[in-house]
């Protein structure tokens, strides 16, 4: 029993003297990370791609949100105006876009020694306004009625003093006027027969009491006239032969003489102080004698 123990001590101690021999050997020939940095270099870090690294640094949800690049919207292009069309004709004149009506509705019918309506034109009905026993035609009756209403209403003398005359009636106007200064003259004064606005029943003159014959000079200086200027425009009436306008009316200045053509065309022609010959041409395109022509 002895003996077997001693031999187990010895080889136990073979054993580890095997063991330490080995380790030595192996230890004394494996390369330490100096030596491989001398022999090789460094060793670098994997590079770590930019998609990796935000979502290893920056947690979820925290991750700033994407720049999404701005566009310049493209500026709105200016809308075109048809150069032939009313708003392009008023426009090359300096002048606002016109109101949007029928040029041909009954209340611009445009009469003068150019537009001629003819021996048998006459209003569809004639009527009477109020007492001044005035014919008018009867589609304009009611605004004519309000006009001098309102005129008196501001304690002002008001006198509808002509309003439809026949082609006949104005053929001996017409003569007796040649008769007295000449047919040249009388042209400038009363318009021929089958020219005058009187033959379509939308015209009157309106002065402050009886004057015959009428002086401009003195009726434009009435208040009657004054306000009648100012405010023909509420009643859908316009002066229509304005003063320093002859050579476009070839009529002379008549402060007497309201034309009536509806409150939206009234307030254009009178603010923009112009005929209701430049003003129906705005619609048709024809050219005006005498009138403003714009720049080519």
């Amino acid at each position: 029993m002895k003996a077997n123990r001693v031999v187990r001590v010895i080889l136990g101690l073979i054993v580890l003297l095997l063991f330490g021999v080995y380790s030595y050997f192996h230890l004394s020939t494996t390369p330490f990370s100096r030596d491989l940095d001398e022999a090789y270099g460094p060793v670098e870090p994997a590079p770590v791609q930019p998609d990796e690294l935000s979502e290893t640094l920056v947690p979820e949800g925290d991750a700033p949100a994407a720049t999404e690049t701005e566009v310049t919207p493209e500026p709105t292009p200016e809308p075109t105006v048809d150069p032939n069309s009313p708003a392009g004709r008023a426009q090359a004149l300096g002048l606002p876009a016109p109101p949007e009506i029928d040029i041909n509705s009954w209340e611009y019918i445009l009469v003068n020694k150019t537009h001629e309506v003819g021996a048998d034109y006459a209003p569809p009905e004639v009527v009477y306004v109020s007492s001044s026993k005035c014919p008018q035609d009867s589609r304009i009756a009611d605004a004519l009625q309000s006009f001098a209403d309102g005129c008196a209403a501001q304690g002002l003398p008001v006198y509808l003093s002509s309003g439809y005359r026949s082609y006949n009636e104005q053929s001996q106007t017409f003569n007796a006027k040649v008769a007295s200064v000449g047919y040249d003259a009388a042209a400038k004064i009363v318009n021929p027969p089958g020219t005058s606005e009187h033959q379509t029943g939308l015209c009157c003159d309106i002065t402050d009491i009886y004057r015959n014959p009428k002086d401009p000079d003195v009726l434009s200086q009435t208040d009657t006239f004054k306000w009648l200027e100012a405010h023909c425009t509420e009643y859908g009436f316009i002066l229509r032969y304005p003063n320093g306008e002859v050579a476009i009316t070839d009529v002379i200045y008549e402060p007497w003489h309201f034309r009536y053509v509806g409150t939206e065309a009234a307030s254009y022609i009178m603010d923009n102080a112009l005929t209701l010959e430049e003003f129906v041409a705005l619609y048709t395109g024809e050219e005006v004698p005498g009138a403003e022509t714009p720049e080519a």
